[in-house]
């Protein structure tokens, strides 16, 4: 268990323990913070705990308390309001917001927590959708944005306070979040910088020898931009894991078939897994197996990314 884990248990049983308000929310991006900065308006004594799929399905401990609030997340099991998008993601709440054509799970969360017309409220989900449908096209979209990709556990949580208390203006010129955002938008450009060196096919899958510490998911947006229509960036999670991000640009492919076989989820353009197998290469050939196999093939290229530049393999099953 690592401190973030620690930290995020602690939170849990104190709330518990001082009856206040429990909300969950995901962890990964700017939806996410937005959906917990409502509801930190909303209940100003709530906890928020941050979380990503993954945990919210192996956490004991989340899975073992009653919610106030789930957003952007899977169900853990017992809640009381849950505002979500992904298609993937089976109803449990008493009250469910729940719409998979929304563009962000905050546009869902306004409404459950009762906070239309407040103009606040209105403008981060704006943001979040910005951020969440990749059309990103305001500095404050892009700062908020970054400035979550670049925070710790702790950073996030100071953040979604910053946005429930302060005006956004306040929030921008914060020194550390603006740090933050830059130490992020150095990862921005080195993943930028790759997506130019990658091929562009119609179906691309990337294997990283190592993890690079790029933006995997901004790498499938670049790739799909760019004409790729299925892309798969597969990155090693420890000794036995394969972490799967991927994304589609075009009705014809639904990423989300791929990440429910695999244990994931995600929408039809933009899902993910973590897999593990008893070594990180049996991982990774179950990954490239389903990939195969969604897409009807017997053998698939792999462009694999290591040390000395990039090359092609195939795999056959």
């Amino acid at each position: 268990m690592n401190l973030d884990s620690i930290y995020r248990a602690a939170s849990v049983i104190l709330a518990v323990l001082r009856k206040r308000p429990l909300g969950l929310c995901d962890a990964s991006d700017l939806d996410g913070i937005v959906c917990a900065a409502l509801f930190k308006m909303r209940y100003p004594r709530g906890v928020v705990v941050l979380a990503s799929p993954a945990e919210v399905s192996k956490s004991l401990l989340i899975r073992s308390v009653t919610w106030t609030y789930v957003a952007d997340l899977p169900c853990p099991g017992r809640a009381y309001m849950r505002a979500d998008h992904h298609a993937t993601n089976p109803p449990c709440a008493v009250h469910e917001f729940y719409d998979p054509h929304a563009p962000a799970a905050a546009t869902l969360a306004i409404k459950a927590l009762g906070l239309e017309g407040d103009s606040r409220a209105e403008k981060l989900v704006e943001l979040a959708v910005e951020a969440d449908t990749a059309s990103i096209r305001s500095k404050e979209a892009l700062t908020l944005s970054d400035a979550v990709k670049g925070s710790s556990y702790r950073g996030k949580l100071r953040l979604v306070e910053l946005l429930a208390f302060r005006q956004l203006e306040d929030v921008l010129s914060d020194e550390e979040v603006r740090r933050s955002a830059e130490r992020y938008s150095e990862v921005r450009a080195e993943t930028e910088e790759l997506a130019k060196k990658l091929p562009v096919e119609d179906e691309l899958v990337v294997f990283f020898e190592k993890d690079r510490g790029l933006s995997y998911r901004y790498l499938c947006i670049l790739m799909e931009r760019r004409g790729v229509k299925l892309t798969a960036m597969l990155v090693p999670r420890g000794l036995r894991h394969v972490r799967a991000y991927l994304g589609s640009s075009t009705p014809e492919y639904d990423v989300s078939i791929i990440a429910r076989r695999l244990g994931g989820g995600g929408h039809a353009y933009a899902a993910g897994a973590l897999v593990g197998g008893a070594t990180r290469r049996r991982a990774l050939r179950r990954v490239l197996r389903e990939i195969a196999s969604y897409l009807g093939r017997d053998a698939l290229k792999v462009y694999v990314v290591d040390d000395e530049g990039l090359r092609a393999v195939y795999w056959r099953f």
